[in-house]
């Protein structure tokens, strides 16, 4: 028997090029959601990121077998760079700015030409590392409802719009110190952007929710209380169905029997003090026309949006004043106008259409509206790449998956 070197040197290639791109993909998808300990790291991270792209692209183009081999990269690359150079100028950016533009397109480049039979591995590399960081942020979070001491310290974000305390594992937002059990938002920003982000990691992950990382992922999610994340998580498990050729409308009674009960429950436990109907229920209440949990925007704004549209500002937006306070759809109309949202809509149809998995494609497009209609943040990596990967996600045969990838019959 002889050993053929020239394999393990191949092998050990190819596995060099998957943690380099993966190295790169994570350090995007991570410092998007903004946790505490990357606020300082956040201008910078693209560079890094991008770095990490370069060398995976320049040693895979050395394989008799790349990984960066698709060729319908071209339109959305030439879309997004018209939306990210026409989002720069609106917004009257900087010099910086534009170089920053520079490197997230180098960004989009590689995930546009990384091989589409790869996506379901990316993103169950995502859905681990998530799940590694909260099965340790979860257990602390927990011992902080019974009552623990545990280390913490007072932390600010941006000109103290938010205010933490820090338990290093997780962070409590001030505004929820006086509740008997705060909204779960682990290290990052906000509770909503947390359930997010586990919601689109699930869709990517369909079939497979079974897998202890992604049991992980839902918990998470759950004890987010985000109103938003869990409309996104009904939606996903119907429109899973549907990607998988399921018959729904059973399924769909079936889960609006479960929700009416859930709700009508939640009035009679306890008298109605639970966490269910006070941080779920209350805000689907309607107040003055709109729901409670429902109110992106302000009311100033509201009546200043409405001038906006009888405004010459319609196509190309206007400053806004007030930088925080507001989000949706609203906001980003009002900042970019109507040609920024057509380039946005034009960018995302373009990503995905070449998908072979109908279906799958129109979810992933469904749910990317819907999170536009939240809160606009769908070029976020952390939402980006997950729909990237579900709109994908059947692309791969068996043969392209290792055995633990291998699809179970799925539950969701």
């Amino acid at each position: 028997m002889t050993l053929d070197l020239s394999k393990i040197y191949l092998i050990e290639k190819s596995s060099l090029v998957k943690g380099l791109f993966y190295a790169g993909v994570l350090i995007a998808y991570i410092t998007s959601l903004n946790p505490w300990f990357l606020w300082w790291f956040f201008p910078y991270y693209p560079i890094v990121s991008s770095l990490f792209f370069i060398a995976a692209m320049a040693l895979s183009n050395t394989m008799t077998k790349p990984v960066f081999t698709r060729n319908d990269f071209l339109l959305p690359l030439l879309v997004y760079i018209v939306l990210g150079f026409y989002q720069r100028l609106v917004n009257a950016d900087n010099f910086n700015g534009y170089i920053t533009t520079v490197f997230h397109i180098f960004i989009f480049f590689s995930l546009f030409r990384y091989d589409s039979k790869l996506l379901f591995r990316l993103s169950t590399f995502l859905a681990k590392s998530m799940a590694c960081l909260l099965a340790v942020s979860i257990p602390f979070f927990i011992l902080y409802i019974l009552g623990f001491p545990l280390p913490s310290r007072d932390l600010q974000y941006r000109d103290a719009f938010y205010t933490f305390s820090n338990y290093y594992f997780f962070l409590i937002d001030d505004r929820q110190l006086l509740l008997f059990f705060p909204r779960f938002q682990s290290v990052f920003l906000e509770p909503a952007h947390l359930g997010t982000a586990l919601a689109v990691l699930l869709q990517a992950q369909r079939g497979h929710w079974r897998k202890w990382y992604n049991m992980v992922l839902l918990a998470g999610l759950l004890i987010s209380f985000s109103l938003g994340a869990y409309v996104y998580l009904v939606i996903i498990i119907i429109l899973n169905l549907w990607t998988k050729g399921r018959r729904i409308f059973i399924n769909l009674i079936i889960a609006v029997i479960v929700v009416a009960s859930i709700v009508v429950g939640s009035f009679y436990y306890n008298d109605g003090e639970n966490l269910i109907h006070n941080l779920i229920v209350l805000r689907l209440e309607i107040d003055d026309g709109e729901m409670v949990g429902n109110q992106r925007t302000s009311e100033g704004f509201d009546a200043d949006f409405e001038n906006f549209l009888q405004s010459s500002d319609i196509l190309f937006g206007r400053e806004k004043e007030n930088v925080f306070g507001d989000s949706g759809y609203k906001v980003f109309i009002y900042d970019h106008g109507f040609v920024g949202a057509f380039l946005l809509f034009a960018f995302y149809i373009s990503s995905f259409y070449r998908a072979r998995n109908k279906r799958a494609m129109l979810s992933a497009l469904i749910i990317a509206l819907l999170i536009f209609g939240v809160d606009a943040f769908v070029l976020w990596y952390n939402r980006f790449i997950p729909l990237f990967c579900a709109a994908y996600s059947d692309e791969g045969t068996p043969h392209d998956l290792s055995p633990t990838d291998q699809p179970q019959t799925p539950n969701n």
